[in-house]
Parts: structure tokens; C-alpha cells; sequence
């Protein structure tokens, strides 16, 4: 299976045609998971302090 592309809601589609045709193995599961868990890592500062700028009001 092709690694997937686009945004979350595309990316979503994609996992979801290929496990319905059983496309899918743990290998690349974990390499997908592992990378999303990084994107959210990233974002997590810039959340809790748009979170806390909120808060000031």
C-alpha cells in the first residue's frame, strides 16, 4: 500500500478503501500512527497557548 497523502480527511478515506480491501499491514499501521502521533506532538505548544491566550479574557 502507498503511504497516504493529503489532508486528515483524505487520509482518512484512503486508510479506510484500503482496509476494506484488506491493504493493510502492521508495518505500515505503526509507520502512519507513528508519524500522526509526531504531527499532534508538534502541535500540542502552540494549542495550550492559544488555550491559555484565550483564557486571559
Amino acid at each position: 500500500m502507498d503511504d497516504l497523502h493529503g489532508s486528515a480527511t483524505e487520509r482518512l478515506a484512503q486508510l479506510d478503501a484500503a482496509s476494506a480491501n484488506g491493504d493493510v499491514s502492521a508495518e505500515w499501521l505503526e509507520r502512519h500512527l507513528r508519524s500522526a502521533l509526531t504531527e499532534l506532538a508538534e502541535l500540542e505548544p502552540i494549542a495550550a497557548a492559544e488555550q491559555d491566550r484565550r483564557e486571559d479574557y
